[in-house]
């Protein structure tokens, strides 16, 4: 069974494991249950389940078309319940289209080569279970120095020593890795390990206008929320969502704006589709 698992995964499953066990045991009780009870939320579920099935058929249309195969099934697995996850627990961000961009262009850095080499080649299960702590340490205390360098510019040495020690290890890495990859560059360059890793950067694609929708359902639910106490009479805030809806549509970034600056004194006097053209023409 652990044998489609790279030495890699199972070293990160492993201190995954230790960690949220660490993490629970510090954690009080009230407090885990509290956010299990949140997390299975019908509010969070059925848009959760609803981005796993969009994925299972964006999946099936793949195998229709003999692109996708049951060797790939691993890292979907692992890509819907890591990246996809935390993109879906990210929209709450989304305020305009450009939010979008970044992760276009994160996806994209994953096709380069050093992407390539590192993502595929894997050390013994030794090396990856001592490797992952002690990077982690590294990358954790440069950040903690980092932050704490604000406040105490001593600390800003200590964080260029870290910076320089995790740049070290990496470039060490990194020529271990080349060399490995130039004595057994066949083993690599296959077509599989090429969908492997295409399979992040289009499932990504195509599951932006997902998390497109996502966002504008959760900016139009905190909006509307919001409404009764703007608005007591249920006519007149019926006839203020029909308006927002035909002014803001599916642009975020126009409902996001409405959401920022509609408040009591805008509509008061005003008829309610003139006090909602006059915010989206204010300057940003």
């Amino acid at each position: 069974m652990f044998e489609i698992f790279s030495t890699r995964e199972m070293a990160l499953m492993i201190w995954s494991s230790i960690f949220i066990i660490v993490a629970l045991l510090i954690v009080k009780f009230k407090d885990v249950f509290d956010l299990l009870r949140k997390f299975f939320d019908h509010k969070i579920q059925i848009p959760l389940w609803g981005m796993f099935f969009y994925i299972a058929a964006i999946t099936f249309g793949f195998y229709k078309v003999d692109v996708w195969n049951m060797i790939l099934l691993k890292d979907t697995i692992l890509w819907s319940l890591t990246s996809a996850t935390i993109l879906f627990f990210n929209m709450n961000k989304a305020k305009e289209s450009s939010y979008f961009m970044p992760i276009i262009i994160d996806n994209l850095k994953a096709v380069i080569p050093l992407e390539f080499i590192t993502n595929f080649y894997n050390f013994s299960f030794g090396i990856e279970m001592t490797i992952i702590p002690v990077m982690t340490f590294i990358g954790v205390m440069q950040i903690a120095a980092e932050n704490s360098a604000r406040t105490n510019a001593d600390h800003l040495k200590t964080a260029s020593c870290l910076k320089g020690l995790f740049a070290a290890l990496g470039i060490l890495i990194f020529i271990y890795v080349c060399y490995k990859t130039a004595i057994d560059y066949k083993s690599l360059m296959t077509v599989e390990n090429l969908k492997s890793l295409f399979l992040p950067v289009v499932y990504t694609f195509l599951l932006l206008p997902f998390l497109y929708l996502l966002a504008l359902y959760m900016n139009y639910e905190v909006l509307f929320i919001r409404l009764p106490y703007l608005i007591e009479n249920k006519k007149e805030r019926l006839k203020m969502k029909l308006n927002i809806l035909l002014l803001a549509n599916v642009n975020l970034k126009k409902l996001h704006k409405i959401s920022t600056n509609l408040n009591f004194a805008t509509y008061t006097g005003q008829e309610i589709k003139k006090s909602l053209k006059k915010i989206l023409k204010e300057p940003n």
